[in-house]
Order: C-alpha cells, then sequence, then structure tokens
C-alpha cells in the first residue's frame, strides 16, 4: 500500500471527528500569538493570510508579510513589541500578493529569501509591477528610489538551513513540476511549522485549473513531507493555528475530492456536469466554498493528463463609479454606466494613482481602471486591475 494510501485508510477512520461543522474563519482583528521562545504567528482577520515571526539574537526572521498594507504596518508593530532586534530576512512562503506584497516594507535592509523558481519570476517583473512594488508604502518611496525585489534577493534550489543565535530554521521546498516555489519553515526544536501552500485549516483549498496555485498532487506531496515532521504546531497560509491532525484532515479532503472527479470521469459525464454536480458537503462549515468551480476542473485536468490552461489576457480600459469595495480594497465593484457591473481584483502588482493605497478606495469614487479579462477562464474573484486611477 502506498504512503498515501495509507493515509486514506488512516483519515477515513476519522472522517466524521472532523467534518462536523467549524468555526473556520478567524476573528475581525488580526492576533499576535506566543507558539514557543522567540517564535510568533501573526494570525490575519477573517482568515486573511498568516505570518510568522522568529526572533534570534541575530536579527528577526518574518516568514511572509501580511495581505495589505495595514496589515504590513501592524506586523511590524507587533514584531517592536517583543523585540529591539531589526527584520533581517523576509522569508517569502507563496510567491502571490497576500505573502509577497508588504516586502517593500521591510527590504532593504532585509534580505528576502525565496525558492529559484521565485527568484526567476521576480527578475522577469514587468515595469508596472517594479513600479507598484516601489510605491506601495509612500514612506518607503525614497529609499526604495531605482531598486527592483530582485536586487535584495537570495534564493536556494531545495532545502537552506539557517542557524541563527543558536535557532535552527529549515526551509523546505518540496519538488514538484507545478511547485512554483512554495516553501514550507520547519523549526525543529521548538516543533513549530509554516506549512506554506499545502496547510490549510477549515477552508477549501484554491486550487485553480492555470495551476498557478499548484495541483492536488503537488498539495499531496507536501502533505506528505510536512506530515512526516510530526509538528506540535502548524501556521496554516490562511485560518486559525492547526496541528498535525489538520494537515491529516486536509489529505483526506483531497483525495475524497479527487475519488469524486474521478468517479464522474468514469461514467462518461462532461466536464460543465462535473464543475456543476460537484460539492464537498462532508466538510460542511469549511470556509471558501466558492473554490469549487475551480477545485473541480482542476483535478479533471489532473486525471486527464491535460495539464495547465494557458490563459491570454486581453487589456481592457473602463471609466465609473464604485459601487462596493471589501477586503479591504481588494474586490471592487464599478458602474460603468451601461446598467452591467464589473468586479475588479486589486491586486499587489496594481499600480494605483491619486489614492496611497487600496485601502483608502470607497464607494462614490470615480475611477479608470486597466484591468486584464482572461480567455476561456473562469474570473471568479474578478479581473485583476494594472492601473488603477482614483479621480479627484
Amino acid at each position: 500500500m502506498s504512503t498515501l494510501a495509507a493515509l486514506w485508510r488512516v483519515g477515513l477512520l476519522a472522517l466524521f471527528a472532523w467534518t462536523s461543522p467549524a468555526l473556520a474563519v478567524t476573528g475581525d482583528t488580526a492576533e499576535f500569538v506566543k507558539l514557543a521562545d522567540d517564535v510568533y504567528a501573526y494570525v490575519g482577520r477573517k482568515n486573511d493570510a498568516n505570518a510568522m515571526v522568529i526572533v534570534t539574537n541575530q536579527g528577526v526572521v518574518l516568514v511572509d508579510t501580511g495581505n495589505n498594507q495595514p496589515d504590513t504596518r501592524d506586523i511590524a508593530q507587533k514584531i517592536k513589541s517583543v523585540t529591539d532586534q531589526p527584520v533581517r530576512w523576509v522569508v517569502i512562503s507563496q510567491y502571490h500578493g497576500d505573502h509577497f506584497g508588504g516586502s517593500p516594507y521591510f527590504t532593504p535592509p532585509a534580505t528576502l529569501i525565496v525558492h529559484d523558481r521565485v527568484a526567476r519570476d521576480i527578475a522577469a517583473m514587468k515595469p508596472h509591477q517594479v513600479k507598484s512594488w516601489r510605491k506601495r508604502f509612500p514612506e518607503r518611496a525614497a529609499a526604495l528610489e531605482g531598486l527592483s525585489p530582485k536586487d535584495m534577493m537570495m534564493s536556494f534550489p531545495d532545502r537552506m538551513t539557517l542557524n541563527l543565535g543558536g535557532k535552527k530554521i529549515e526551509l523546505i521546498y518540496v519538488d514538484d513540476t507545478y511547485n512554483i516555489g512554495d516553501v514550507a519553515v520547519w523549526l525543529p526544536e521548538s516543533g513549530v511549522l509554516h506549512g506554506s501552500f499545502a496547510a490549510y485549516k477549515d477552508r477549501h483549498p484554491d486550487i485553480r485549473p492555470d495551476f498557478s496555485h499548484g495541483t492536488t498532487i503537488t498539495m499531496l506531496k507536501e502533505l506528505e513531507a510536512l506530515l512526516a515532521l510530526k509538528p506540535r504546531v502548524v501556521v496554516p497560509s490562511h485560518g486559525p493555528l492547526s496541528d498535525v491532525h489538520d494537515l491529516q484532515a486536509m489529505v483526506d479532503y483531497v483525495l475524497l475530492a479527487r475519488q469524486k472527479v474521478r468517479v464522474m470521469m468514469d461514467r462518461g459525464v462532461p466536464l460543465p456536469e462535473i464543475i456543476r454536480q460537484f460539492n464537498m458537503d462532508e466538510f460542511k462549515g469549511w470556509d471558501r466554498a466558492t473554490h469549487y468551480d475551480w477545485m473541480a476542473e482542476t483535478i479533471y485536468r489532473e486525471l486527464a493528463g491535460l495539464g495547465p490552461i494557458i490563459v491570454k489576457t486581453t487589456e481592457v480600459e473602463t471609466k465609473g463609479t464604485l459601487t462596493k469595495v471589501v477586503e479591504a480594497g481588494r474586490n471592487l465593484s464599478v458602474d460603468a454606466g451601461d446598467g452591467k457591473e464589473i468586479r475588479l481584483r486589486v491586486t499587489s502588482d496594481t499600480n494605483i494613482e491619486g489614492v496611497a493605497d487600496r485601502t483608502q478606495l470607497r464607494p462614490g469614487m470615480k475611477i479608470e481602471a486597466l484591468y486584464e479579462v482572461p480567455q476561456d477562464f473562469n474570473s471568479a474573484l474578478g479581473f485583476d486591475v494594472i492601473e488603477l486611477g482614483v479621480k479627484p
């Protein structure tokens, strides 16, 4: 029996113990929680991105940087509340805006530590992305003038160990074709693990058919490696603090999801109907059921051997009035004056003019936007914005 099959059998024995309705969303305010001596977790509000802080006598190691500008500044203040040591290293567990976006607040003088694949992508950042990175924190603009994140970056291929002030910090990359550079951070002395992409608690995973967030096979490989560590505490990428049982729960979840799609495929059910029928009702109370459609299509593509969707985009301009602003300005609804609502998504790469950052966006503001419309891809979260201008 394979290791994954064994994990599946073990998980089925406990299925009903952990699929009851759960409090899957963190509170209205972020928490800063001590996990061990000199180790802290920043638990994001309402399942926003988490971070981890490791204090050494040679400086602070920060894992991820917060979901938006206020969160990043809050993390910095929380660090100052427990140490006078400066942040000297910033480890990026996932190269997504809610983990990487706060990096210009700390670098320089801090050094970015990323996987080689992420280093390649950072080196290829487009001009508007670099411009947005420099402008994200107005108080940092002078320090970042003429710089790019690649100028403060070091990378590694599979594993890297930091030995700082008597503390051992292991950075772990699980090799996989579609692991785009996500790394876990393991503290063996204290049993604390930042689980990166694979470690969710009570949350439907964010798996997309362009494989930009990995695949279910990638998740299973990572979870197998993380379970072998037998962590005492797990800091998931999003959601409440967890432990080894929650890692096992995610294994069981992914295997069941794959089984459901495979059964429908074996019956000859077409993809649109698979997407319509797919659910994970065994996990009621889990956050982000909106991920179902993406997950079903991703699993279908994996099982059919199709590979990722190659997403082509068209740039579109619009003008209008903001009618809805949620998640600290990340998601916007725009009335363009033609009776249709446009849903936009402000990312860490969005260049914003007219306000300091997205958290200052309000309903009623007049805006101009340049955004990307993907072809043959479900933009469930809205269209990604390249340029956003707020009119006086």
